[in-house]
């Protein structure tokens, strides 16, 4: 009986199915094809993939430039590339640590643990803990604007100058925030008595011999950032460096905290990476959910974790298969010509299609008589910012559109691409028709997706990115007609004075009229220039450039002309001032610069308090 015991406890932590390097004939060639392919499609410089398999590491290679100008190649050993958001697995990890050490407890209130400062209370009774901070659940705006290069704060200085607000109670959804993991960081460096840079030195890269990779900013060394244009950046060192913004690492120091996460290594801390990919909140037990910093997404079948960071030029990707011994790593130092990089999740997936048994997506019966009408309408995901410039983003990212069916399913647009029919199997959970996927509304207003690190809140029509794309437009229209029109105007006028003078009216509220118009159309020229490039977009936010603070001046001028453009219209239907056409033309013209300022200000362009 004892031997059934022990026997049954080792089936039991032994991982199931583990893939063996000699079951994985090919790989190196297929990963060699994937990844020149994408590179000269995509014009990449460079790149670095890992694939461990059963505690091997059966792919670990550099492909191109770290430097294409002083044509340094890619060293797997050496070169190092920003890991951006991969840093949250070791302010996890770090936290955690604590947690094992009885420092932290994960379901304190964190203002238990801060001293210089203390989060709102804009829940009474509702406190953010630490497993909130972790699981990205503690419900903040992500609405801060981080400073870069020398205007680089402390992390408690920093975190206590710009706190977010919170829009939900914690735990009631998802919502990526860099904030969030920032601040689990200060409650590591507060309770360990160091700061976090040192901790993470000391207690997550010394135990694994990640001798070259550094959570100080400006650790980049010789490794150039590329964007879409093939130009290069040098944002590698921003506020946050526990959120991932600054730190650096190579694929050989990365390829060892992935092996290292597969195999449970107690270096991490004891039962630390276990916790971590353990899942710790889903939005519906039906659909994947979160770990500690780890997100699953599971693909035909197979329990996948996974882990990305982006910084402007950079991208990275982590995966774990725990039950198949695999994890694979990707790194590259372009934007690519669709400002992504190369994407990892495609060559994980091409991994998975050529080495394990895949399986048929799961049938499921529609609910008899359900009805899904009550969950039609417009979703917009919750990592839109309210309180910053960063909510201009919204206007770019189209919301989902649910729309019932007759058999009590649901249509979406606006995922995956394309639309795609859902089937009710259960009160509010449906499956993607013929596929894996899921959603659910575990709220109401509140659209759940599988593989996302964000809820989708329902919007109304007034708060629709369309109403105000097509606001915009009107405004550009009108604005250019007078930009255009007023000068040609003028000059009709000066021709007909001499044979017959046209009605009296003053020559400053059309003057007014021509700059607001002038300002509308420059700001629009320059911001969507920014936008079409969000790659260099992201380097003049994090640097408050002078060119994105003069074009925010030209917004925040909007807002008083506007005004004093309605006030002149009023006043020239009053007194008759020119003839019929022109008060016509000119009240066109102050609507639609007014139409601009009211998106301006919706969206937070119109004020410089967020740069």
């Amino acid at each position: 009986m004892l031997l059934e015991l022990i026997a049954a406890l080792v089936l039991a932590t032994t991982p199931a199915q583990a893939v063996q390097p000699s079951d994985l004939p090919g790989i190196g060639a297929l990963v060699d094809e994937h990844v020149s392919s994408v590179m000269a499609e995509e014009k990449i410089p460079g790149v670095t993939v890992t694939v461990v398999a059963d505690g091997r590491r059966v792919v670990d290679k550099g492909y191109g430039w770290a430097d294409v100008e002083r044509r340094l190649p890619v060293d797997p050993e050496s070169t190092r590339f920003l890991i951006g958001s991969e840093t949250k697995l070791f302010t996890a990890q770090a936290a955690l640590q604590l947690v094992r050490e009885g420092k932290l407890a994960l379901d304190a209130d964190v203002n238990s643990y801060l001293t210089a400062f203390e989060i709102r209370d804009t829940y009474p009774g509702r406190p953010v803990t630490l497993r909130h901070l972790l699981t990205h659940t503690a419900g903040f705006d992500d609405d801060h604007i981080l400073g870069s290069g020398a205007d680089v704060r402390p992390l408690g200085e920093a975190l206590a100058a710009t706190q977010p607000a919170r829009l939900r109670p914690p735990g009631t959804g998802v919502s990526y925030s860099n904030y969030g993991v920032a601040l689990a960081g200060h409650v590591v460096e507060t309770v360990s008595g160091m700061p976090f840079e040192e901790y993470v030195e000391r207690h997550v890269f010394a135990p694994l011999g990640m001798k070259d990779s550094t959570i100080a900013c400006g650790g980049l060394g010789d490794t150039k950032a590329y964007l879409a244009d093939g130009s290069t950046t040098t944002a590698d060192c921003a506020n946050f460096a526990a959120s991932g913004a600054g730190p650096a690492s190579t694929a050989s120091d990365m390829a060892a905290y992935l092996q290292a996460q597969l195999e449970l290594d107690p270096r991490l801390g004891t039962g630390v990476a276990a916790e971590m990919q353990r899942r710790q909140h889903t939005e519906d037990p039906r659909l994947p959910g979160m770990g500690f910093m780890w997100e699953e997404s599971p693909y035909k079948g197979h329990r996948m974790l996974f882990k990305a960071g982006d910084m402007p030029g950079m991208h990275t990707y982590m995966f774990l298969l725990p039950e198949r011994g695999i994890g694979i790593h990707v790194m590259s130092n372009g934007d690519g010509t669709g400002r992504h990089g190369l994407d990892g999740f495609e060559l994980a997936h091409k991994i998975i299609d050529r080495y394990l048994p895949g399986a048929r997506p799961p049938a499921v019966q529609a609910l008899p008589g359900a009805s899904a009408e009550r969950y039609e309408g417009s979703y917009q995901s919750s990592q839109t910012s309210h309180g910053s410039l960063l909510k201009v983003q919204a206007l770019t990212d189209s919301p989902v559109h649910v729309t019932a069916t007759a058999d009590g399913g649901v249509l979406t647009t606006g995922l995956k691409g394309r639309q795609v029919r859902w089937v009710q199997f259960e009160p509010g959970v449906f499956q993607e028709e013929g596929g894996w996927d899921r959603i659910a509304f575990p709220e109401p207003g509140q659209l759940a997706i599988s593989r996302s690190t964000a809820v989708f809140d329902r919007i109304g029509p007034l708060d629709h990115p369309s109403l105000h794309l097509a606001l915009l437009a009107a405004a550009l229209l009108a604005s250019l007609a007078a930009l255009l029109g007023f000068p040609v105007a003028a000059a009709v006028r000066a021709a007909r004075r001499r044979s017959s003078p046209p009605p009296a009216g003053p020559r400053a509220p059309r003057l007014l009229a021509w700059l607001a118009a002038a300002s509308v159309v420059a700001f629009t020229a320059g911001f969507g220039s920014l936008l079409a490039d969000q790659g260099r977009a992201l380097p003049l936010v994090l640097e408050g450039a002078p060119v994105l603070i003069a074009l925010l001046v030209l917004a925040s001028l909007t807002v008083p002309l506007a005004a004093a453009l309605l006030v002149c219209t009023a006043m020239a239907w009053w007194r008759r001032w020119w003839r019929a056409p022109g008060r016509i033309a000119y009240t066109l013209v102050a609507l639609g610069v007014t139409a601009f300022a009211v998106v301006a200000v919706t969206y937070n362009l119109a004020g410089l308090s967020h740069t």
